[in-house]
């Protein structure tokens, strides 16, 4: 099939954990003998986006929440979303909840109100880099709706992603849902059987999106160790700081912790860092907010999602036309 990709982050200059997921499907897709162009606002890039047998949108909304972001002012063109809304065949794939909330995170953890008391008038620099000076809640936008309801196939991260949009959106006339399984390279997190010297590991941007005042409540006087960037504006005033370091060291870290920590504040998508800490041999310490422990197998045993990319593309395949 030709496919036309439109994701706001390049899947494949992007390092993010959503853009790794996209980057080892567009892959996949490619070794399959699929025409894969891709479309991105960051970095601005057109790799000749026109007519397509299926068009693939992927967190196509970002919204900054400063005037200092990058990605301030910067998205797809409206009449192009829709466009392809209105009069052309596409999926839908959501990594995040960027696509019905334009706020940081997700703080009204999926209770939308129509008027989102998470906005004010008084947030001039977010206000003024979203381009949203109203209250109304993001996902009553039409053009919004229309990506989730007219989609051939929405495509979430977990069945607690997946809940949380259909909540958020109403739940009514939804079209076929199809829940992508972890995608992890479990030749690189597995449990080393080694001797484990840390009590207590978070791995992550180390902030109140992550849980941070909930870890500083329970574990400020445990043996817990942190690795990741700390947020803009945040403390990290307990536990030992290894700062942030590249990713083919985090098994190491897994591997010497007995138990890892996650504790969001709101719903994660899917919370990659937990499966990949379950397959390394973690005892999992997380909350009711973690897409990853929503699945119903076991996410430390690799052999239940080893087919998590065949299986998506199974899925789009039985969509040609």
């Amino acid at each position: 099939m030709n496919i036309d990709c439109l994701s706001y982050f390049h899947p494949l200059q992007h390092g993010g954990g959503g853009e790794m997921i996209s980057r080892a499907l567009i892959n996949e897709g490619r070794k399959r003998g699929h025409k894969i162009r891709i479309r991105s606002v960051r970095p601005n890039i057109d790799e000749g986006v026109g007519d397509a047998d299926l068009y693939w949108l992927i967190d196509v909304f970002n919204f900054p929440q400063t005037l200092k972001s990058r990605g301030a002012w910067l998205h797809f063109p409206r009449a192009l979303l829709e466009e392809i809304a209105d009069n052309r065949p596409f999926i839908h794939m959501s990594n995040a909840y960027v696509d019905v909330c334009n706020l940081g995170y997700l703080p009204c953890s999926g209770n939308a109100e129509a008027r989102c008391p998470h906005k004010s008038p008084a947030h001039l620099s977010r206000n003024l880099a979203s381009c949203d000076f109203g209250q109304a809640c993001f996902a009553q936008e039409p053009l919004v709706r229309k990506l989730f309801n007219r989609s051939a196939l929405n495509v979430y991260l977990s069945p607690l992603h997946q809940q949380t949009i259909e909540h958020i959106l109403g739940g009514r006339d939804m079209p076929g849902a199809f829940v992508l399984k972890p995608m992890i390279d479990s030749s690189v997190f597995y449990d080393q059987k080694r001797e484990r010297d840390i009590d207590y590991l978070f791995v992550g941007v180390i902030g109140e999106a992550k849980g941070l005042a909930t870890m500083r409540e329970r574990f400020r006087d445990a043996d817990i160790h942190f690795v990741g960037k700390v947020a803009p504006g945040e403390k990290l005033d307990f536990g030992t700081y290894h700062g942030s370091v590249p990713y083919k060291e985090i098994p190491d870290f897994m591997n010497r912790a007995k138990h890892f920590v996650f504790l969001p504040r709101w719903p994660e998508p899917q919370g990659r860092v937990v499966i990949e800490a379950a397959l390394c041999g973690c005892e999992l310490v997380t909350n009711q907010n973690v897409g990853a422990t929503s699945f119903p197998f076991d996410i430390g045993n690799p052999a239940n999602f080893a087919q998590a990319n065949d299986e998506f593309w199974t899925a789009i395949e039985q969509l040609r036309p």
